[in-house]
């Protein structure tokens, strides 16, 4: 798809919809460094002071204008040509062996001069399960700036105490300590009689689409708010106690609203059931089964409900810890624009806190940074509807068709998400050709065999891999970069498999599949470096020889997959 033909796409939408955009505060941009920042896109009735919506609808246009430049400045080809021929006879061979056990798009491309090194169904929409993760934070990267904070505020107002979350995905219990012990000294303890917490940054839903709301609470499920701690999980601990024949439960964090039903008891066998789930404004721990009196205690993480609240206990306890008084109740309400503030918490800069989210492919972390994309970029509570929306036109900015991407939320887990991997691609090329702080998204990709879901994949490259995984029990992604021995990037990757039989297809099979095509490929760029380099045929050949060959002999032999 043409890059034009994404930004016309782009200023048709925004037209239509400049009627119905709300007035609302004003928009935060990215920081004035960044060369967007200055890029400004006239829309209709200019002559008036843009809406937050309209600023972000200039912001979109001006970035399609600039992944068009970067589009266009292509460097010419060397005069030594890269093998196509042999590395699509080395992937082909790979694919061959999947037959129609599941749909694969595989798309690879030289950042240095833009040619498609192989492409197998590179347009065509597949689940990209957390290589949306990618798309989320691109787009967060351009639109809130690498160095965007999050901050947390302790306010005063009469005698009512606020404590304002705006989204910070990475505030943990010392944090809400911190905070208390700082804004102590300012407060009249026998003059206070509120505390309220103020979560209205984000629209009071706390599931994201796609979540099993029914489930056992997943701790890779969180429920997502303004005012968030500890990733919104609670750790559950049970542990049998011969002497009192009973079996103990503990919960960290401990506050009032985390209660928990215990009615496990020890038996000859481990058969734990342990699930969280909402009842009012409480969280619901329940323990059922048994547990061997000799055995290990067992422990375990699920979801928070309603977990400004929590925060908001656990915040209210330091401060009465301070004050040597009874902790206030909290209430939730919305914090006066002339109440003073007392002490504020920083989170780490966004490129900090996407470097960590991305290594362990944390869903909260994604979730929390499109709903605070959503909640900047619109001046209206972060939702995911207005973050789905952002999203989908990011893509189109980039020059790709709007048809083919489908959006739930933003960390990827998801039955109906969909993009191809030669958008992906594109995500990663027009990064490397830039100079703001879109190019923060090479940075923050997991490096080959460091700790995280890259730990234990393409070790043998000497961290020359750069990739997001993704994985649903029937969906594999991997997409990144491959650089040259300076650590600059080279060739970018973006490999989807959606498996049609996960008993013949699983997992560990698909992950060896994605890892040989990318060592197919970093091989294939080592023969073109030793021939541009002059390094002669000897090398090349030698490389050659040492390159695994083949399909997988754990692959079944099968005709060629077609989605």
């Amino acid at each position: 798809m043409l890059a034009a033909g994404g930004a016309a796409w782009w200023g048709w939408r925004s037209w239509q919809r400049l009627n119905t955009l709300p007035e609302v505060a004003a928009f935060t941009p990215a920081p004035e460094s960044t060369p967007l920042a200055t890029e400004v896109v006239r829309l209709p009735d200019a002559g008036r002071e843009p809406t937050v919506a309209e600023q972000l609808e200039q912001r979109l246009a001006a970035l399609a204008a600039s992944f068009e430049r970067r589009r266009r400045h292509q460097p010419p080809a060397g005069l030594v040509r890269f093998d196509v021929e042999g590395l699509s006879a080395e992937i082909t061979a790979v694919l061959d062996n999947v037959g129609d056990d599941a749909q694969v798009s595989v798309h690879i491309r030289d950042l240095r001069t833009g040619h498609v090194l192989f492409d197998d169904y590179g347009d065509v929409p597949l689940n990209p399960a957390s290589n949306q993760k990618l798309l989320t934070s691109a787009a967060a990267l351009e639109l809130l700036g690498p160095d965007y904070s999050f901050s947390t505020r302790v306010a005063l107002d009469a005698s009512t105490i606020y404590l304002v979350g705006e989204g910070d995905p990475t505030l943990q219990v010392d944090d809400l300590r911190e905070l208390a012990i700082a804004a102590a000294p300012a407060i009249d303890a026998g003059g206070i009689t509120r505390l309220v917490f103020d979560d209205s940054a984000f629209s009071p839903e706390g599931l994201a689409p796609g979540y099993d709301a029914q489930g056992p609470g997943l701790a890779y499920e969180p429920e997502s708010a303004a005012l968030s701690v500890g990733y919104n999980v609670v750790e559950i601990t049970v542990t049998p106690q011969p002497r009192e024949r009973t079996v103990a439960v503990a919960v960290r964090p401990q506050a009032p609203s985390i209660v928990v039903d215990n009615r496990a008891r020890l038996g000859k066998r481990r058969a734990l059931a342990i699930t969280t789930a909402a009842r009012g404004d409480d969280t619901i721990v329940s323990v059922r089964g048994t547990l061997p009196r000799r055995g290990p205690p067992v422990v375990e993480r699920r979801r928070l409900h309603d977990p400004g609240r929590v925060a908001a206990s656990l915040f209210a306890a330091a401060l009465a810890e301070q004050s040597a008084t009874m902790p206030l109740r909290p209430e939730r309400g919305v914090v006066p624009p002339n109440a003073e503030v007392l002490v504020e918490h920083e989170s780490p800069p966004l490129m900090e806190i996407l470097d960590r989210g991305m290594a362990y492919s944390n869903n909260f972390i994604a979730e929390q940074v499109l709903r605070t994309l959503a909640w900047r970029s619109t001046g209206e509570p972060g939702n995911w509807a207005a973050g789905d929306d952002i999203l989908l036109g990011y893509w189109s900015a980039l020059g790709r068709d709007p048809d083919e991407i489908v959006v739930e939320n933003g960390s990827g887990l998801s039955r109906v998400g969909r993009l191809t991997s030669a958008g992906l691609v594109d995500l990663i090329a027009l990064a490397n050709r830039g100079s703001g702080p879109g190019r923060a998204l090479l940075e923050v990709l997991p490096v080959a065999g460091e700790p995280g879901t890259m730990h234990s994949r393409l070790r043998l490259s000497g961290k020359r891999v750069r990739a997001k995984t993704g994985t649903l029990d029937d969906v594999s992604g991997l997409t990144g970069v491959i650089t040259s021995e300076d650590a600059t990037p080279v060739v970018a990757f973006s490999i989807l498999i959606n498996a049609r039989d996960t008993a013949r297809l699983g997992a560990p099979l698909r992950r060896e599949i994605e890892d040989r095509i990318v060592t197919a490929t970093l091989f294939a760029l080592d023969d073109y470096e030793a021939r541009v380099s002059g390094l002669g045929d000897a090398s090349a050949a030698a490389a050659t020889a040492a390159r695994p060959r083949g399909p997988s002999p754990a692959a079944a032999d099968a005709a060629p997959a077609r989605p």
